[in-house]
Parts: structure tokens; sequence; C-alpha cells
């Protein structure tokens, strides 16, 4: 394949994975396909040649969220020297403005099998985040209650879908991620325990765990 046709193709996946993550953030998962084509400005049809069902849309979104996520990981942990300013510095910028992380997005069915290329980017995802945290922790920077699931759910709160630009939703996710951070410090008694590995799995490839 040529350089051209490959730089190509990853634009329109760029594009179509940016379209579907707002349409099915705004109108759920029984949103048209067309919706997604025409707010990315391509055709229905290839579409559904690139991504043949809703499924592997999503899969490919949340795919992208966990690229990010690990992308901004690994920068974090290269330019910050202090262990504190690492993790503080990487939650801001999962947060700023129209990136991809924490959109609360639709769950899938539960008979959806996610592909290899899915669960080993959670998995390398997952490892780097524990060691922010874990970083953090045997500094005595943050409080040692806290576990890398409890920063990745964090996500999915501080990004709540509201009616009005994603601007200001910035401007507030940039506002209370600050106030969390602050929060990681106090070595006050938390009301309930964090989630485990095995439940944050579960709610990450939205299984009931029935």
């Amino acid at each position: 394949m040529g350089m051209a046709l490959i730089r190509n193709s990853a634009a329109y996946d760029d594009q179509v994975i940016a379209a579907a993550r707002m349409v099915f953030a705004e109108q759920g998962f029984a949103a048209p396909m067309s919706e997604v084509a025409r707010r990315a400005g391509v055709g229905v049809a290839s579409v559904y040649r690139r991504y043949p069902s809703k499924q592997a849309l999503m899969e490919a979104v949340r795919i992208a969220s966990f690229d990010r996520i690990i992308q901004l990981a690994d920068m974090a942990l290269a330019t910050r020297n202090d262990p504190f300013s690492a993790l503080a510095t990487f939650m801001r910028d999962c947060l700023e403005e129209n990136t991809p992380v924490g959109t609360v997005l639709p769950p899938l069915d539960e008979g959806h099998v996610y592909s290899e290329e899915f669960h080993r980017l959670q998995n390398k995802m997952a490892g780097l985040v524990d060691r922010l945290v874990t970083e953090a922790q045997d500094a005595g920077a943050i409080r040692k209650d806290v576990n890398w699931a409890d920063i990745l759910l964090l996500f999915k709160h501080l990004n709540p879908n509201l009616p009005i630009s994603e601007h200001r939703r910035a401007e507030f996710r940039a506002r209370y991620v600050s106030i969390v951070i602050e929060g990681l410090r106090s070595d006050s008694e938390l009301p309930a325990p964090g989630p485990g590995e095995a439940e944050w799995r579960r709610m990450c490839d939205n299984r009931s765990g029935r």
C-alpha cells in the first residue's frame, strides 16, 4: 500500500471515529450510521465498507480512546521528573478540549467479541496508568487507597454530555479535574472501595458481571 493511501486511510478513520464519538454520545447507540456519515462528511456506503456494523465502529471509537490515553501517559512519564506532576499533567491532558478520552458512550451488545487489538491496548493503558499512580504513591505524593481504575473512571465522571459547547465543557473539566487532583493529596477516609481490576474490565467491556 502506498504511503499516500495509508495517510488517506488514517485520515478517513480519524474523521469517521470523531464523528461517531460525537453522534453516539449525543444520540445514543440508536443513532443511524447515516448520521455518523453526514457528520463526518462521507458516504454511508463507505462507512459500512470500513465498519460493517455499529459494534465494529464503536469498538474503533474505544480503541482510539485507549490509544490517546497511552500516548498521554507515555508523554507524562517521559517528561516529568516529579511523580505527582506526571500524574496531574496526564489527568489534565486527558480532559483537554476536543480530546476523545472519557466520552460517555452507550454500551455494546454483551455478545460482542472484542478484537485482540482492543485487549492489547486495554492492557497497555491499564499498565501505564498503574505506573503513574504507583510512582506517585511510592513518592508519598498521593493517597494510598486510590488505584489506576479510579483514575480511568474519573475521566467518565468528569466528562458528562452537557448541552453546551465543547469549549465550555472543557473549561468545566479543567476546573473539576483540578479539584480532584488536590483531593488525591488528602488522607481522609473514602466512603467506599474503588473498583478492582475485574470490575473495571467488566465495565470497560460492557459486561454485566452476572
